[in-house]
């Protein structure tokens, strides 16, 4: 249904250009700086807009290749940048693990010596 439409669309466009150019078919003067010519306005008319057309999408293409230069640039920063981070994690961690270490084996040796020292006392 959806392409039937189109299609409907696109005769109903394709008929407004056929009335069109049939009623703009009067021959005008074109002027290139170098030499005139005369052609038929409708003629004038397409070649403009086809003009117009390539220039645009001439201009959207070289701004969507630097959008995507921009991105892949950005992307590899950012991997950059989450490696740098895992990377500084990981020695936060082990230097965290290896400080948690050493309080452990404190806590043990004072737990020892208190045990110790209560069993000295007792036999005392």
């Amino acid at each position: 249904m959806k392409n039937q439409w189109r299609l409907v669309i696109i005769l109903l466009l394709a008929l407004l250009i056929v009335i069109f150019a049939v009623l703009n078919v009067t021959p005008v003067t074109v002027n290139f700086g170098f030499g005139t010519a005369k052609w038929p306005l409708i003629i004038v008319i397409i070649v403009s807009l086809l003009l117009g057309a390539l220039i645009t999408v001439l201009a959207s293409t070289m701004n969507a290749l630097s959008l995507r230069r921009q991105v892949k640039a950005l992307k590899a920063e950012q991997k950059q940048q989450e490696t740098a981070v895992e990377q500084a994690v990981a020695e936060q961690t082990a230097k965290l693990n290896s400080q948690l270490a050493a309080k452990e084996d404190q806590l043990n040796a004072l737990r020892h010596s208190n045990a110790t020292t209560a069993a000295g006392s007792q036999k005392n």
